[in-house]
């Protein structure tokens, strides 16, 4: 699960949102809470959250002060999700500048919340706690060879059960999933980067090049070349 911290001067805002994800099965693990800005930096230095459910408008130190520190002084990987009253939805655009991954608005929805966290982590949540490990077990080794059989030993769990998961949640197999995430991952490289056809192969886990155009045509129903 995602380690998230809470950040707002209201304890009604911070029991309401953690009574959103916990009675919808939302996949983070609160690690803590922080009642204003400078608790905030505090919290962050010192628990690493990889998330943070940050309110825009706090006495003192506001979210955008919160944001600004972190980016001037803090090193690891954050993702901010900003949460702000309507009245103060114009001011909190600028967060966008400062890398805040998406506003929204109070009271917090939980679909809207977590098509947020879908979108920071590059797959899509489900309610099911194995399957969410399983898929941010991809998203951070997907350039690594990946077998099925490793995975099954990772989770403790059968390669039957892998799939089963998979089909049920995704219509695909394991190896099925595993492959269009890379080809997504190729799709935003071939977009985006100065890179060879060959190089963003081997960048997205495919070491065969004749391979990845094979794979790349089947879901694609085109050639990379085509998306450069």
């Amino acid at each position: 699960m995602i380690s998230t911290l809470i950040v707002d001067d209201e304890e009604l805002a911070r029991d309401l949102l953690k009574y959103l994800i916990y009675n919808n099965n939302i996949q983070l693990d609160i690690i803590g809470e922080a009642a204003n800005g400078k608790e905030a930096i505090d919290r962050i230095f010192h628990l690493k959250p990889e998330l943070v459910l940050l309110d825009i408008e706090m006495p003192g130190y506001d979210g955008i002060d919160v944001m600004d520190h972190i980016n001037k002084h803090y090193s690891d990987p954050i993702n901010f999700i900003v949460i702000t009253a309507y009245s103060y939805f114009e001011y909190a655009q600028s967060s966008l500048r400062l890398g805040a991954k998406d506003i929204l608005l109070k009271p917090v929805d939980a679909f809207q919340l977590k098509q947020s966290i879908s979108r920071i982590l590059g797959y899509k949540l489900t309610d099911n706690s194995l399957l969410n490990d399983m898929l941010q077990y991809i998203s951070v080794n997907y350039k690594n060879p990946i077998q099925l059989n490793q995975c099954a030993k990772e989770f403790h769990i059968s390669e039957n059960q892998i799939n089963r998961l998979f089909k049920k949640y995704f219509n695909m197999t394991f190896i099925k999933y595993l492959n269009n995430f890379r080809i997504d991952k190729a799709i935003e490289l071939l977009q985006n980067e100065d890179l060879t056809i060959k190089e963003i192969a081997g960048e997205v886990g495919f070491n065969n090049l004749n391979y990845f155009y094979k794979t790349f045509k089947s879901i694609t129903g085109s050639t990379p070349k085509n998306y450069q």
